[in-house]
């Protein structure tokens, strides 16, 4: 429980303590400066993940790095837990926009931080805010901003890797970019039940890439269960199932 509550108390004081940088990049990105100042959100943004993983024990094992792509692409992964999000924003290149639950941008302080990553907040209970979402992330990775999507919709907790929803593809096929499998296994022994803090280790593996661009209909129908199968290829059959 100690462990827990240090971690917690780093969680908010770190972002207590950086948030006069915090105002002064949203300063210079409201005045049109974004490329001045994004290198150092993504070193902050990177540091403070890595140390939310170090500080929660995690030992995080990174295979298939030279697959990460130099431009833009849409970075797929499957959910195990909400470590998913400081393990992919430490460990699979440079810090990059997520398409995150609704709910996180409640967390105090954290929104901030999110929005200056260009993160997109989706309602999965609310039907048009989900369509408009995904419009806005489409927009976003045709602007040639690279996103992490978690399209199980949900967390699977350890359990087999859910069903991947095919709308949160359409970003990568609209845009025509690459879309990059991630596989996360082990970041659920990370956060036990009642959010009780677990050392442990975390194995991710960067798959290539899948080139969208020249993709007939029924390609682009079947990529989620593509990239799903992908993303299943190095973890056990019991995560298999949807």
């Amino acid at each position: 429980m100690i462990h827990t509550i240090l971690w917690a108390i780093y969680f908010i004081l770190y972002l207590i303590i950086v948030s006069p940088m915090r105002a002064y990049y949203a300063h210079q990105i409201k005045k049109g400066n974004r490329e001045k100042v994004q290198a150092g959100v993504d070193r902050m943004v990177h540091n403070w993940a890595h140390r939310l993983l170090w500080m929660a024990g995690a030992k995080v094992i990174v295979d298939g790095k030279e697959n990460i792509p130099q431009g833009t692409a849409v970075f797929v992964s499957n959910h195990q837990s909400d470590f998913d999000i400081p393990v992919v924003l430490a460990c699979v290149g440079q810090p990059r926009a997520l398409m995150a639950k609704v709910s996180l941008a409640k967390i105090p302080g954290l929104r901030s931080w999110m929005d200056l990553l260009q993160c997109v907040y989706v309602d999965r209970e609310d039907e048009k805010q989900a369509v408009r979402a995904l419009m806005d992330a489409t927009r976003l990775v045709k602007s040639g901003v690279s996103m992490t999507i978690f399209p199980e919709g949900t967390r699977s907790k350890g359990g087999p890797v859910k069903e991947f929803k095919g709308g949160a593809f359409r970003a990568a096929t609209s845009a025509k970019v690459p879309v990059v499998p991630v596989t996360i296994d082990g970041s659920f022994h990370l956060l036990e039940e009642r959010y009780r803090i677990h050392s442990g280790t975390v194995h991710v593996t960067i798959h290539k890439p899948i080139e969208t661009a020249g993709m007939s209909r029924q390609e682009v129908r079947e990529l989620p269960e593509r990239v799903r199968e992908e993303i299943l290829s190095v973890m056990d059959d019991a995560y298999r199932g949807a």
